[in-house]
């Protein structure tokens, strides 16, 4: 039995091993890379990223905002009473320039 493509259809070891060998080129592709080429790539995974944002619908990304929160909670629990003490004046800091800027932009509307 075959494929559209022409090839034989794979068992699943060797559509794994298949994406194996797969990752593993692109792992060796990306470790032969220049730093400008590693730059592109970077600013191409941007583009990829951002792109995929703006075409989410308004529930899909209420739903990353969703993880994303879940993911702060997550790591703050994981901390050590150290960590947590060194956070506070960040974000102590954070919550001023948020509180700046929107009085700001209050400011500039009338």
């Amino acid at each position: 039995i075959y494929r559209l493509d022409g090839r034989a259809n794979e068992t699943a070891e060797e559509t794994e091993q298949r994406r194996s060998e797969d990752r593993l080129r692109t792992i060796a592709r990306r470790n032969n890379m220049s730093a400008e080429e590693t730059q592109q790539r970077h600013s191409d995974d941007r583009l990829r990223a951002s792109a995929r944002r703006n075409s989410m619908t308004t529930a899909e990304t209420e739903e990353r905002h969703s993880e994303d929160r879940l993911r702060t909670i997550e790591r703050r629990n994981n901390m050590t009473a150290e960590e947590t003490q060194q956070r506070r004046p960040k974000d102590r800091l954070r919550k001023l320039q948020d509180e700046i800027k929107v009085r700001i932009h209050l400011a500039n509307r009338t």
